[in-house]
């Protein structure tokens, strides 16, 4: 059962920046100018040991150092960054010469590749005497679980992110970066996260050194974050031409699946409360996968249909 807030709670002093040092790369204070604000990243990890001197290398990790070199800010929001890349793939016209289409599929990062709220916990409990557990959260809402202002809980989350909780503390979801790599070699996959921009180096290097050689480009949505625009999932996904999202929110679920997207709706061993609605939901481009096996079957299935698709207009 959720605690109530502490009264030292309110009178933690708020702070950008100023706690304690994280492990390279340092996170990047919430408040961005437009020239520093960004929303995606591509990884072209083939040439990343080439791009950085001996000295960088010796001086910090080679995959954040990496990241940082080859992150290319953007003005607007959501923005392929690779100049060869498509937003759909299309049917060349001579039937030789045709090729199998491939899935361009949209991953969600917290609760569908890393365990955030599972680190969330622990920095709360041990900054904030807050005891909760998974199975607290009925919905991924933290103000509401924690019984605290929207204002308090962004602040909590924001020294989350100053913390080594955050830095080192998020583990991986199990199953999957080994199905992610058997993935790759038939879908196209990148990352639509609504993390903040103010942690886009921290997560860059998270995805980096978790899935190394996995993802084409990494979109930031920029939700609940203290400055900046925000981005919906589906305009992201429309924009990148995915048509196909991995995620555990249910809410974006829809709004994706009701702008025509697929989306494989991730509840991790039946154990995520907030993934479970009174209405389902119920969706017939939403389906409920309970693990990365799962998530395999279920891609299979829809490249099956892409492809049956194509073929059939060919004729």
């Amino acid at each position: 059962m959720p605690h109530p807030i502490p009264t030292h709670f309110a009178a933690k002093p708020f702070f950008i920046g100023a706690g304690q040092p994280l492990q390279a790369p340092p996170i990047q204070r919430c408040r961005l100018s437009a020239s520093q604000s960004t929303s995606s990243a591509a990884f072209h990890s083939n040439n990343l040991a080439d791009q950085h001197s001996a000295s960088q290398q010796a001086s910090r990790p080679r995959a954040v150092a990496s990241l940082e070199q080859e992150t290319t800010a953007v003005s607007s929001n959501v923005q392929p960054l690779s100049k060869g890349l498509h937003s759909a793939p299309r049917l060349p016209k001579s039937k030789s010469n045709w090729r199998k289409p491939r899935l361009r599929v949209a991953v969600d990062v917290d609760e569908v590749l890393g365990r955030f709220l599972h680190s969330l916990n622990k920095f709360c409990e041990e900054e904030y005497g807050l005891l909760f557990d998974i199975p607290d959260y009925s919905v991924y809402e933290f103000a509401k679980i924690w019984k605290c202002t929207t204002d308090e809980s962004n602040r909590i989350v924001h020294d989350f992110f100053e913390s080594q909780h955050f830095a080192a503390g998020i583990l991986p979801i199990p199953g999957a970066y080994h199905s992610l790599q058997r993935l790759r070699g038939s879908c196209d996959l990148v990352v639509v996260t609504s993390r903040q921009h103010c942690i886009r180096q921290p997560t860059l290097a998270w995805v980096q050194e978790h899935f190394p050689d996995v993802f084409r480009e990494v979109h930031f949505g920029n939700h609940w974050a203290l400055e900046g625009k925000s981005k919906a999932k589906s305009e992201i996904c429309r924009d990148i031409g995915a048509t196909v999202l991995i995620d555990d929110n249910p809410r974006y679920a829809v709004e994706c699946a009701s702008a025509g997207i697929d989306v494989l709706l991730y509840d991790w061993n039946d154990s995520y409360p907030w993934s479970k609605t009174a209405d389902g939901p119920v969706h017939p481009q939403i389906q409920r996968v309970r693990n990365w096996t799962e998530v395999e079957e279920a891609l299979a299935r829809l490249g099956a249909a892409q492809e049956a698709g194509a073929l059939q207009e060919r004729q």
